[in-house]
């Protein structure tokens, strides 16, 4: 953007984010989730929610 000379716009408050986002995985990977999720006796979305803050745990303690 700054090559482009555009204006970068301010972060979002939290409180409008919605909580909710779509992503476009492979199949074989959605596979792989919703089969890991079943062995833990959770719903896909509890797993990859796990997944997510936990990696973003050991990211926030490498910086």
């Amino acid at each position: 953007m700054l090559e482009d000379v555009k204006e970068i716009p301010l972060p979002r408050d939290l409180q409008s984010y919605l909580g909710q986002f779509k992503l476009r995985i492979l199949k074989s990977l959605h596979g792989s989730l919703f089969i890991h999720a079943k062995e833990e006796g959770i719903s896909m979305n509890q797993y990859c929610l796990y997944l997510l803050a936990k990696n973003d745990t050991e990211y926030k303690k490498r910086r």
